[in-house]
């Protein structure tokens, strides 16, 4: 995506000049099993700082959330706001090879990745819309947050026969 990409050939290689960009663009595609970041505009204040290595790339980012709650399955949405540091090296500067990195590409730098990356890992894996929430009867699949299901637990998984018997005769 071309609203991502940004020249730095006015700062790569002098250390300590700056250049602020603000992004406003939509990433699809970024998400867990229970959160997504929908197909609308996320913001960034970013400020792109060249250093020795390459360019330096700070600021917050600000994304719109939806998840879907891990107990009741409740959908969400909310905003998701980070606070992103990520080097992009400059030719004829490698990462360690234990270590991926970013980098600056001709006279570019590509925000997606980063961006793409920083937001999947500020997803919440489980998301609950509430800490109390009671979530869905494992047998009916009733909301227990809106009250009460009428099943019994009368039923023993046949696994545990064995040690209900044990149970039994202890007794």
């Amino acid at each position: 995506m071309q609203v991502f990409k940004i020249s730095v050939s006015e700062i790569l290689g002098h250390p300590g000049l700056y250049r602020d960009v603000k992004v406003k663009g939509a990433l699809p595609d970024v998400g867990n099993a229970l959160a997504r970041v929908p197909d609308e505009v996320l913001e960034a204040d970013l400020r792109a700082e060249s250093v020795v290595e390459g360019i330096l790339v700070t600021g917050p980012v600000k994304a719109p959330v939806v998840f879907s709650c891990a107990r009741c399955l409740q959908p969400i949405t909310t905003d998701v706001e980070l606070d992103v540091c990520e080097l992009f090296l400059a030719p004829g500067h490698e990462a360690p090879p234990e270590e991926e990195a970013y980098e600056v590409q001709g006279m570019d730098i590509d925000l997606e990745p980063m961006l793409r990356d920083n937001l999947t890992l500020a997803l919440p894996l489980n998301p609950v819309c509430r800490e109390d929430c009671a979530g869905l009867c494992a047998t009916c699949g009733k909301d227990l947050n809106t009250g009460v299901c009428d099943c019994t637990d009368e039923e023993i998984d046949p696994r545990w026969a064995g040690l209900a018997e044990l149970r039994d005769k202890l007794a």
